[in-house]
């Protein structure tokens, strides 16, 4: 019998995933607020590269991402609430170091809310990159409520 995980093929980034890519951050508001929705993702989506999970031909996860100071950073990344917990999100991850091992980039590095924001989805985001051995590099405080710390974090994945 096949594995679930070998039916789920990982692609790069097309215009003719837009829509499955929105589709899942629609479904997910305990990431992705009102703006990340309605602006931030959808014009990222069409300006950055990156990867998606694909399972009989619907998308079921991705991974958005774009170089900045030396470091080719992670966007975005998400995996339908069906999907979530059965290793597609190390799988995209696997595939984003990948892509940086082939630019020639040392660091894979993304930011999040920082842990003395006490909100559960979060946490869980933080406890998957710390898993992945990913570290903080930087902390900053925000003006935003809802997001009062951010933790800049990264990986080294050279070989």
């Amino acid at each position: 019998m096949r594995d679930k995980q070998d039916l789920i093929r990982i692609e790069s980034l097309d215009p003719k995933h837009y829509d499955g890519i929105l589709k899942i951050v629609e479904n997910l508001p305990e990431w992705f607020d009102e703006s990340a929705r309605s602006k931030s993702v959808p014009v990222d989506i069409r300006h950055q590269m990156g990867f998606v999970a694909v399972a009989s031909n619907k998308i079921v996860g991705f991974v958005t991402l774009y170089v900045a100071e030396g470091r080719l950073h992670i966007g975005w990344l998400a995996v339908e609430r069906e999907s979530q917990r059965q290793g597609l999100g190390s799988r995209l991850l696997d595939a984003a170091e990948a892509k940086a091992r082939e630019m020639g980039i040392d660091e894979l590095a993304t930011y999040t809310l920082g842990e003395n924001v006490a909100y559960s989805p979060y946490e869980v985001t933080r406890s998957f990159y710390w898993n992945r051995g990913f570290r903080v590099y930087k902390r900053s405080r925000t003006d935003n409520p809802g997001c009062p710390e951010e933790i800049w974090i990264s990986k080294h994945v050279r070989e």
